[in-house]
């Protein structure tokens, strides 16, 4: 992309002459100033996309992202789910011998 740019030029001082303090051509200034103002589009590019598929691309990759969170969410739960069941069914195995020998000590005690 080509770009014109426009360097400020220092200021004439009373040394350098009669020259150096003539006001530049209109011509210049003027040219100067349509640059600045005006939108010039660059002639023969080709990378130029329509917003309203830069805005579809968006919209696409952040359903693309909620999906993969959601997913990931999902399994994660799964597999807390399952470490719940296995943990209930540790306590329950756990409570029932426990439960055993107290059974067992209360019929060897007798009436």
């Amino acid at each position: 992309m080509k770009m014109d740019l426009i360097v400020p030029r220092p200021a004439p001082t009373a040394a350098a002459g009669p020259s150096a303090t003539a006001a530049p051509s209109p011509a210049t200034t003027a040219a100067a100033e349509d640059r600045s103002t005006a939108f010039r589009p660059v002639q023969g590019g080709t990378e130029m996309q329509s917003g309203e598929k830069l805005l579809v691309e968006a919209y696409a990759a952040i359903w693309v992202i909620l999906f993969v969170m959601v997913l990931l969410s999902w399994r994660r739960q799964r597999h807390l789910d399952d470490r719940m069941t296995t943990l209930a069914a540790a306590i329950d195995k756990a409570r029932a011998a426990a439960d055993v020998p107290a059974d067992a000590a209360a019929d060897k005690a007798g009436p």
